[in-house]
């Protein structure tokens, strides 16, 4: 290569330096920026779960109709999961409501607790027992006191255990895949 070829690409090199420092410095930003937070991680496995669920026939008709998702509180986490809405899963939509009176839950598939005291959320998980609906908590001990899946930072990670028990007594079927993933199966 000739000299002054060299001295050209050093030239473009060192040109580009500065751009290259400033954008290197902008990264860490940038993938902080984009990352999902930890509301929007539990919203995608909650989609996810809801592939490997299957529901009773008379819950979930191969007919026409929703996946109704219905959020107790209001928060980040029902932010969150907002965004499913309209995505569809097992050939269905998805809608998402929120349950703003109690026993408002006829005709949910998915019942999310998250931010609900431990009375609030005993209390609800004791009156849909043996409703054929897949329950989601955040609460500490949500799958102990009765939930089917629970969400749990370990590591910085989320993660979330199963009550094969609760699953059974909600007349949900909950694929082998799923529980290979799960961080705690109780039985």
């Amino acid at each position: 290569m000739p000299l002054h070829s060299t001295c050209k690409l050093w030239k473009k090199f060192f040109c580009m330096l500065p751009l290259t420092v400033l954008l290197a410095a902008l990264m860490p930003q940038y993938a902080s920026a984009a990352s999902p937070g930890e509301h929007q991680i539990k919203a995608a496995m909650i989609f996810n779960m809801m592939r490997f669920v299957d529901w009773p026939e008379s819950a979930l008709p191969n007919t026409d109709g929703d996946i109704d998702i219905c959020v107790v509180n209001r928060g980040a986490m029902t932010t969150a999961v907002e965004s499913l809405r309209g995505k569809q899963v097992k050939g269905k939509n998805i809608t998402v409501r929120q349950i703003v009176k109690a026993g408002g839950f006829s005709g949910c598939h998915v019942l999310l607790l998250s931010d609900t005291d431990r009375q609030t959320t005993s209390a609800i998980l004791e009156q849909t027992r043996s409703t054929p609906l897949m329950t989601v908590g955040d609460s500490r001990g949500f799958t102990a006191a009765g939930g089917v899946f629970g969400f749990i930072i370990l590591e910085g990670k989320v993660r979330f255990e199963v009550n094969l028990a609760s699953a059974q007594r909600h007349r949900i079927r909950i694929s082998s895949q799923l529980l290979k993933l799960a961080q705690t199966v109780l039985e």
